[in-house]
């Protein structure tokens, strides 16, 4: 009986701690047909999935290739597990899986990190990708075979990261201060950026503005990289639509070589929901490089939707050496997230 209830009391006390931690597990799975014609490639066949989604697209040449077929668009699983410490102090864990197109094929640590959070605000260490505030305001959900945005008019590198999230400064804002290693990996970078962002939302609107500085840059490199960049975006809910605009100052200077040219970014998107279908448009333009997305989604349910989006992509530059990336694109096909 004393054992009985030694036992009892062990298992109470195991089930007492768990019940603190809490995973989740979250994904998505996505199946279609689809059309991305590369214009301008020297050697299409040597370029992969990632590197479309990433920009890097070889170097230029007379002819345009396209590459149609079915395919496993999105196959991805999250998992999340958070532990409430006690005093108002909670740890969150959360590491990603993934197979689509914008993971190169393979399982990777993008999106792995570790966060402590409480009345002091959020920390939060981390391996990721970089990003653009101005994407906020492409407010439709894009599902491309390239993704438009950064393949045409700004760019993403595999980061190391360390942030810092306020408590509420005022009624729906906090500030996040990041300093991020621009090559990730156990060996710091030489380039490393540092910023702070201000996030606002209160009702139906929201705003990002954004600061950053990129330190560790050659001679060389600044003569066509921009040290500091401001960034921002705006979002507001109309109800019957959602509209969204943003800016990127960095113009990536330089001579007409440049693969953006001595411009700024400006990006643009609506989503207007109808029922079961949503219809939108993203857009964005810097200088002669310019995309957009237009497209319909049906929802079979809250989780598996029927998709169909077209689009096309301007990257173009005089120089042979720089990439260059123009074609229409379409893909059609079905998503479950879970």
């Amino acid at each position: 009986m004393k054992k009985s209830l030694i036992a009892l009391a062990a298992l109470a006390a195991v089930t007492a701690a768990s019940a603190q931690s809490t995973v989740t597990i979250s994904g998505t799975f996505g199946a279609g047909y689809q059309s991305n014609e590369v214009g301008a490639l020297a050697a299409v066949a040597a370029v992969t999935a990632s590197s479309t989604a990433d920009g890097v697209l070889g170097t230029k040449a007379t002819t345009a290739a396209t590459s149609e077929g079915l395919v496993t668009t999105d196959a991805s699983i999250k998992f999340t597990a958070t532990e409430d410490l006690g005093g108002g102090l909670k740890a969150t864990a959360a590491a990603q899986f993934a197979t689509n197109e914008l993971r190169g094929g393979g399982l990777t640590k993008e999106d792995t990190s570790i966060a402590l959070s409480g009345g002091f605000g959020s920390l939060t260490i981390g391996n990721s990708r970089s990003s653009d505030a101005a994407i906020m305001a492409n407010v439709f959900a894009s599902w491309m075979p390239v993704t438009s945005f950064y393949a045409t008019v700004s760019s993403r590198v595999d980061i190391d990261l360390i942030s810092y999230t306020t408590p509420a400064i005022l009624p729906g804002l906090t500030a996040t201060v990041t300093s991020a290693e621009l090559t990730e990996g156990k060996t710091k970078s030489v380039t490393q950026s540092n910023g702070i962002a201000f996030n606002y939302t209160q009702g139906p609107l929201a705003a990002v503005v954004g600061f950053k500085t990129t330190n560790g840059l050659t001679t060389t490199q600044l003569t066509t990289t921009e040290k500091n960049n401001t960034e921002l975006a705006v979002t507001y809910d109309l109800g019957v639509a959602k509209v969204g605009l943003g800016f990127d100052s960095a113009s990536l200077k330089g001579t007409s070589s440049n693969a953006y040219g001595e411009k700024s970014l400006i990006s643009y998107g609506v989503n207007v929901p109808m029922g079961a279908f949503t219809v939108g448009y993203n857009g964005a333009k810097r200088g002669v490089n310019k995309f957009y997305d237009a497209g319909v989604s049906y929802d079979l349910s809250k989780r598996t939707s029927i998709k169909a989006m077209v689009g096309k992509l301007t990257n173009t530059s005089s120089a042979s050496t720089v990439a260059s990336n123009a074609g229409t694109q379409y893909r059609v096909g079905g998503l479950h997230n879970f």
